[in-house]
């Protein structure tokens, strides 16, 4: 979070500034909190390239220099450029840093570091995001965030795969992101159990004129125990796996879930021992199909049954297709 307090920082010290007062060194440290050190170098940044900020150089309180700007209607470009950009992506930073720093946030910080440096037209020669514009659904995230924070029911539209377009009363409680898909997470009514639906998959979404039904549920935890979205009424499991050594360094940094351990003890000669605790769900059966050859449930049973189960389907797709004949 370093960066947004600096910038938090310079954004208050913009405005104090502009003071036809202003303000001495002593009274900036008190007032951002911080050390005489970094008030200094926060003056001299701003002064610098890119800002170019022209202080008063001749106005003393007794022996200390007041600092303000010569024109206190003046703005430093981080402020007076992309003001709107900032300030949300300011929102949407402060409120993941709950999060504890995670990796996929990075690049939000990247842009506050382009803005800052007044360089964020260049930013897409530097960075690029995996991003599918043909997704469908996007369009809802907004009405369902309303929906969530003012607290109140919605009717949606759905379309499940293979099955007709139905109508579902729902208490909307929260919309999750998984495999570049999003997820509304919430409780059909009389069903009293959470499900997910895919925003894919909606096609309409109307407010209802009822009671909203709060959920104890929290949702910082509730998806700790698995892979994806689906968080079925069951106890985790130990998941024992053998990956080979070759694909293990994927695994080994990019874990296939938090609770992931290597049981050194167990390694064979050609694959490394591992173990994940998770609510077994058909997310879980896709990851660990996608890996192929280089990876082998050795336990629970169920799930190396399953994983079989679905390596001889494929099989017998290819063996049987008569495409590339």
């Amino acid at each position: 979070m370093g960066m947004v307090n600096k910038t938090l920082r310079l954004q208050k010290l913009n405005e104090l500034l502009k003071h036809n007062d202003g303000y001495t060194i002593i009274d900036l440290q008190v007032l951002l909190d911080v050390e005489e050190r970094t008030v200094r170098k926060d003056l001299t940044l701003i002064q610098s390239e890119p800002y170019n900020a022209k202080l008063v150089t001749d106005l003393y309180r007794g022996r200390m220099r007041v600092y303000k700007y010569q024109d206190t209607n003046y703005d430093l470009p981080l402020f007076k450029k992309h003001d709107g950009l900032k300030e949300k992506m300011n929102e949407v930073v402060s409120f993941l840093s709950e999060y504890g720093g995670l990796p996929q946030y990075e690049w939000l910080k990247a842009c506050l570091m382009a803005i800052e440096s007044d360089t964020l037209a260049d930013i897409k020669g530097i960075m690029s995001f995996e991003n599918n514009a043909e997704l469908k659904g996007l369009d809802f995230i907004q009405p369902l965030i309303d929906a969530i924070r003012h607290k109140y029911p919605i009717k949606l539209t759905y379309q499940p795969y293979g099955k007709e377009e139905r109508t579902i009363n729902i208490q909307p409680y929260h919309i999750k992101q998984f495999n570049n898909r999003w997820f509304l997470i919430g409780c059909p009514e009389k069903a009293y159990v959470l499900h997910n639906y895919a925003l894919d998959r909606i096609t309409d979404i109307e407010h209802l004129s009822k009671d909203y039904i709060e959920t104890d549920v929290d949702f910082k935890e509730y998806f700790d125990d698995v892979i994806g979205v689906t968080v079925n009424d069951v106890e985790t499991s130990v998941i024992e796996l053998l990956v080979s050594r070759e694909r293990f360094p994927y695994i080994e940094t990019k874990p296939l879930h938090w609770t992931q351990k290597h049981l050194k003890e167990k390694d064979t000669d050609d694959h490394v021992f591992v173990t994940i605790e998770v609510k077994p769900n058909k997310e879980l059966i896709a990851l660990l199909l996608s890996f192929g050859a280089d990876l082998i449930v050795v336990s629970p049973k169920y799930v190396r049954e399953e994983i079989a189960e679905g390596i001889t389907k494929l099989y017998k797709q290819y063996n049987q297709a008569k495409y590339g004949e």
